[in-house]
């Protein structure tokens, strides 16, 4: 079980570290970002980061497919969410990217 539960939160902290391979993986991270940002505030909130989470799934980008199968949105943006203000932005992305 302690797998199950640990797996999803590592790969919130990866999940755009393995992303940048190639230049299409960034740009296609950043049109992600941008196509799931709704309301264009240059943030995500929870229910644009799980549209973040599974376009980059589909394109298989970072640890998002893994995020998706077990279903950890909740944990993987509480993770990725440094100041706890309910809001992803690119910084917290790059600094998960960092560590």
């Amino acid at each position: 079980m302690k797998f199950c539960i640990a797996m999803p939160v590592a790969a919130a902290t990866l999940l755009m570290s393995s992303t940048a391979h190639s230049a299409d993986d960034a740009a296609k991270g950043r049109a992600n970002f941008v196509a799931a940002d709704k309301n264009n505030d240059g943030q995500l909130n929870t229910s644009e980061f799980r549209v973040f989470i599974d376009a980059n799934a589909k394109d298989g980008l970072g640890r998002a497919a893994m995020v998706k199968r077990f279903g950890a949105y909740d944990r993987a943006f509480k993770q990725l969410d440094s100041n706890e203000d309910g809001q992803i932005t690119k910084a917290e992305l790059a600094a998960a990217r960092k560590k």
